[in-house]
């Protein structure tokens, strides 16, 4: 009799390659900036703030009023004529520092809008290892969709602040929305790419503007699954050979719902955000199974109690300052608490012990904005791997990488891009770039199971989001 279950999933879609292609282009610095549907992944404060959809609709309902208002006569136009010369004159540097610490207030709409993003992404990992591979590397593929969506909550009664609910799910795009697997942590498997990485992520939250134009907090959650079940394995007769016993299996799961928290503060041109998110593990406990064979009524007990689908414990302090009104500047720092993964029960017992190390994520982004249509980003990352030096059986395979991304918005607007278009459209695109660190890992006692190996590689990775309002 065997049973044979060898998949882990640890880390996720968000915290690999990005949840949103607009924060991607940054390198995923935004949690002092993020404003849209993926605020509940990033930093759930940010659902407070006024959504890019907000600025448009200010932006447009500005500029009928102006046009509407009565002109200006020539000696009122020549005093602002003679300011802008002035202010043309000005350096750079000074221009960035002007108003650095001055409170300017929102413009505001007098529509409350919805947002409503739907993204996909394609990545592709490059691995290669000179280990016993267990699993076809050559295809490997990281492929990813997204739903994103915020509801105005002033739309049903006016509060005089911001205040929204967001919901992000990010899907694989395999089409397998769960697979709950036990591994054997002496398999050489890569930790965060391919077939290791797949798992629905489901967040929401509300957000709050506290402080008009300055403050804003916000609480979310993040859903997985908990349980407990059993399996029942009858009629196994003795033999030399692999037999296939009747087998029944019962299996209840109920959500699990973890705690986010955000800050975030604008005040002038700086920027900031603090984001806390708990770890998640998908948890099956207490999952026994039992065999009884045909002869002598012999019975055999198992545990198999699994500890699955683990992302780390996450705390992102980020800054932003927007130094022209076109250009922007963002640096951040993740703890990712890696310490906290656990093997099942089993694996506890009659493996290795295992351990994965804290680390931080250092992150920087850059936003230029050359047209009012048109934002270019470009972001860079560097991130440790949580993985020790695995001199012993276990064979836990991840990188130390360094990540470039280069992305772009379009912004559609109404009445301007398209034949009787009413609310704006945004189009993200992203393009990264990930190169693993090449490594040598040299075991105490290497066996031709458990040999010294290399491994390295490199991941591309596309994202394509539309993101409309309503």
């Amino acid at each position: 009799m065997l049973i044979n279950m060898f998949k882990l999933t640890a880390g996720d879609y968000g915290d690999v390659y990005g949840a949103h292609p607009a924060a991607n282009g940054m390198g995923n610095a935004v949690t002092a900036t993020v404003n849209n549907a993926s605020s509940v992944y990033y930093n759930v404060a940010g659902l407070g703030r006024l959504s890019e959809g907000d600025k448009i609709f200010a932006q447009i309902e500005k500029e009928k009023a102006e046009k509407e208002a009565k002109s200006i006569s020539e000696e009122d136009q020549q005093p602002k004529l003679e300011s802008d010369v002035a202010q043309n004159k000005e350096s750079l540097w000074a221009r960035m520092k002007k108003d650095s610490f001055k409170y300017t207030p929102f413009n505001r709409s007098n529509r409350t809008p919805h947002e409503l993003t739907f993204q996909y992404n394609l990545a592709r990992p490059q691995l290669s290892t000179s280990a016993p591979q267990n699993q076809d590397i050559t295809k490997v593929r990281d492929d990813y969709a997204g739903l994103g969506m915020t509801i105005n909550l002033n739309s049903i009664y006016d509060l005089k602040r911001n205040i929204k609910f967001g919901l992000n799910l990010l899907l694989p795009g395999n089409g397998d929305l769960l697979t709950i697997n036990d591994v054997n942590p002496t398999a050489h498997r890569y930790l965060q790419y391919g077939i290791s990485n797949v798992k629905p992520t489901i967040m929401g939250g509300i957000g709050v503007e506290l402080w008009k134009d300055r403050l804003f907090a916000g609480v979310g959650f993040n859903a997985i699954i908990s349980g407990q079940g059993s399996i029942l394995l009858k009629d196994v007769p003795i033999s030399p050979d692999t037999v296939t016993p009747n087998q029944q299996v019962i299996l209840q799961t109920k959500p699990f719902v973890n705690p986010t928290f955000g800050l975030a503060f604008e005040y002038g041109k700086f920027q900031a955000g603090l984001s806390f998110r708990r770890e998640i593990a998908l948890s099956v406990d207490g999952l026994p199974a039992r065999a009884q064979t045909t002869l002598l009524g012999i019975q055999l007990d198992f545990d198999v109690a699994m500890y699955d689908h683990f992302s780390p414990r996450k705390m992102s302090l980020g800054f932003a300052y927007k130094a022209l009104d076109n250009l922007l500047f963002s640096i951040q720092a993740d703890k990712e608490m890696w310490s906290a993964f656990r093997l099942s029960r089993t694996k506890q017992t009659y493996s290795e012990k295992n351990y994965f190390n804290d680390i931080i994520v250092l992150r920087a982004g850059l936003e230029y904005s050359p047209k009012e249509w048109l934002k270019l980003r470009a972001g860079f990352t560097k991130r440790p791997r949580p993985t020790p030096v695995m001199t012993g059986s276990n064979n836990w395979m991840d990188f130390d990488k360094m990540v470039g991304t280069a992305g772009m918005s379009i912004i559609l607007f109404p009445e301007k891009a398209l034949p009787n278009q009413k609310s704006p459209i945004i189009l993200d695109l992203v393009a990264e770039y990930q190169k693993l660190t090449d490594e040598l890992v040299i075991k105490n006692i290497p066996t031709t199971r458990n040999p010294n190996y290399s491994m390295g590689g490199k991941v591309v990775h596309f994202g394509f989001a539309v993101t409309m309002f309503f």
